[in-house]
């Protein structure tokens, strides 16, 4: 299995790679080449940039499948679906859980729950663009490449080489805290429990 990982040497990307290679897979990664050059010197990384537009590296090559870990805004996911063409089987766009609606959201959603309404005039990430811009990718994933599209949309990630930053975790405080310093963790209804 050839892979294409656009990002992959942080947060969630890191961890995907780390199981393709597990798991055999011949892993070919894209990115500035600014962080986590040191992670996996043997695999084959294409040098490039989401913000300017620089897809060049992408010009050559084939892919059973292109992991989108980077993919934040539609003109980024568009301009790598254009590189990428129907040289990648499956294109899997990493998207987020903040895609779904604020209210009226509870226990039991699933997939199937309504998302929030896509956003395409800005490129600034903040709390209020950041799920809607997420909306727009996976809707022009999806459109681009039918059946061969999948959507994954984690909620929080967490994990060895995951920030507390990256996962949205308040600083110094919450249950990630809690659990990964050994603290009693709050537990609605139920007070702390030592885990």
């Amino acid at each position: 299995m050839r892979i294409l990982v656009l990002g992959g040497t942080s947060f969630v990307g890191r961890a995907i790679v780390d199981d393709a290679l597990r798991s055999g897979a011949e892993v070919t990664l894209f990115g500035r080449g600014r962080t986590g050059t040191e992670l996996f010197p043997g695999l084959t990384g294409l040098i490039g940039d989401r913000d300017t537009g620089d897809y060049a590296a992408l010009r050559d090559g084939s892919w059973d499948a292109a992991v989108d870990v980077s993919g934040y805004v539609p003109r980024h996911v568009g301009q790598a679906m254009d590189a990428l063409g129907d040289r990648a089987g499956r294109y899997l766009f990493i998207s987020s859980h903040a895609v779904y609606r604020r209210e009226g959201v509870g226990p039991g959603s699933t997939e199937d729950t309504p998302r929030r309404p896509p956003v395409r005039d800005t490129e600034e990430l903040s709390e209020e663009t950041y799920g809607p811009l997420k909306v727009a990718c996976e809707d022009d994933v999806v459109a681009r490449y039918g059946p061969r599209a999948t959507v994954v949309r984690p909620g929080k990630v967490a994990g060895p080489d995951v920030t507390a930053a990256q996962s949205g975790a308040r600083q110094g405080g919450g249950p990630a805290h809690d659990l990964a310093g050994g603290d009693p963790v709050r537990r609605p209804g139920l007070g702390p429990r030592a885990w």
